[in-house]
């Protein structure tokens, strides 16, 4: 893996006269916070491989501005205290221009309150936890997946209708695994579900015999797991050791794939949500897997998921903005960012950058894990099983609890 400052890539293609031109002018640096350790390592990786090919692409067609894009990595550890040290380290002392990542809804917060205060813009790239564009919303920031009310909604109907009512929550006891659940009650009131039973998960949990135990005696229909990260990858593991993952259907409302791709296909089992996948039939998908592909041949994860192509259309989008408003200065970029609609972005429909509370409206696919002898190739785990548009998905504006902060109480930054 690469790491340090991405700006020579592509050089031989733009000719040197084209590259000394944008040398020549001051770098807009980019911070980029990603897991490399800790509960969301595989995931956070994937977020900077995304990040950086789309960083790597500016730079191959001259910059942004006529400016080399750099960009300074910071391991936030999956945890906020670290996170938002470091954090503040990249905007003190490496004089950041942007911010982009995220993996843990308990880091994303934080961090969009820290922008917020500076006034630089955040592209919250991966988390979705409901909360980061409703009550915590933040003017400078960007919230680049689907959140949990998506998730909800979009599989509720489903799971009623061909997997059960009888619901058993394993509820991750932080900010991402309750809203999660909290969503899925509302959910589970519109479509007719009964709750019976939930189980807190502490982070760090890594033996879950008594929980497998406990929904074994209680016999649901449907297991909602709202687990992340290694968590959610040591219980996949461990249900299928126990035979657990035949106790009832299990539904796992987000499923981000490097964790997925870890537990290997004979330990994958469910249904779940996604917001893409290497494989979808979409105008530009195939370009973009082959570029990917080329750019991180030998990475743990060769092609692009879910979650590399959050980071990567986040990055290559604020680029873009800063372009469309001609400067850096991040209240026109902010402007630049609202309301825009993303065409080329490898689906079936565009996505828009809502300008109420900054959330991404995007298509969500309903998916179940493939069995080993489905499999064309290593990646190919999902089976697509149904896709919603934007409208379908999205949340509407009247349930927003979002209050943006106006622009006279946003500090200016960078200009």
């Amino acid at each position: 893996m690469r790491t340090g400052v991405a700006v020579g890539v592509g050089v031989a293609f733009v000719g040197p006269w084209r590259w000394a031109r944008a040398q020549a002018k001051k770098p807009i640096i980019i911070g980029l916070t990603c897991d490399a350790t800790g509960t969301f390592a595989d995931a956070g990786q994937a977020d900077r491989r995304g990040m950086i090919l789309a960083i790597e692409e500016a730079n191959a067609r001259g910059g942004v501005l006529g400016r080399p894009i750099e960009h300074r990595s910071e391991d936030t550890e999956s945890d906020a205290s670290v996170a938002v040290r470091k954090a503040q380290r990249l905007i003190e002392r490496d004089k950041i221009d942007f911010m982009v990542g995220a993996l843990s809804s308990a880091i994303a917060a934080p961090l969009s309150e820290l922008a917020q205060r500076s006034g630089m813009i955040y592209c919250n790239s991966n988390s979705s936890s409901d909360t980061v564009t409703n009550e915590k919303c933040q003017r400078v920031n960007f919230v680049w997946d689907a959140n949990n009310w998506m998730f909800a909604n979009a599989l509720g109907p489903l799971v009623v209708k061909t997997l059960g009512k009888k619901w058993f929550f394993l509820t991750h006891d932080y900010v991402w695994g309750k809203s999660a659940t909290a969503a899925a009650r509302e959910v589970m009131k519109k479509v007719g579900a009964e709750e019976v039973g939930e189980l807190m998960i502490p982070q760090g949990t890594r033996d879950f015999s008594t929980q497998l135990l406990r929904i074994r005696s209680v016999k649901p229909e449907v297991v909602m797991a709202n687990l992340a990260g290694h968590e959610h990858m040591a219980m996949r593991e461990q249900a299928v050791e126990f035979g657990s993952d035949k106790d009832a259907a299990w539904v796992f409302p987000q499923q981000d794939f490097p964790d997925l791709f870890a537990v290997g296909p004979k330990k994958s089992f469910g249904y779940f949500c996604t917001t893409w996948h290497y494989n979808i039939d979409a105008p530009g998908t195939k370009e973009f897997v082959d570029r990917f592909r080329k750019r991180w041949a030998g990475a743990p994860i060769e092609v692009p998921d879910n979650v590399s192509c959050n980071g990567y259309i986040a990055t290559r989008e604020l680029l873009r903005a800063i372009e469309r408003a001609g400067t850096t200065k991040s209240h026109d970029v902010i402007k630049a960012l609202e309301g825009h609609v993303i065409k080329d972005n490898f689906r079936k429909y565009p996505s828009t950058i809502r300008e109420w509370d900054h959330l991404v409206g995007q298509m969500l696919y309903l998916a179940r894990a493939k069995k080993p002898d489905q499999m064309k190739d290593k990646y190919d785990m999902i089976e697509m099983i149904a896709d919603l548009s934007p409208d379908q998905a999205s949340p509407p504006k009247q349930i927003s609890k979002c209050k943006l902060q106006p622009f006279a109480d946003t500090p200016v930054y960078g200009g």
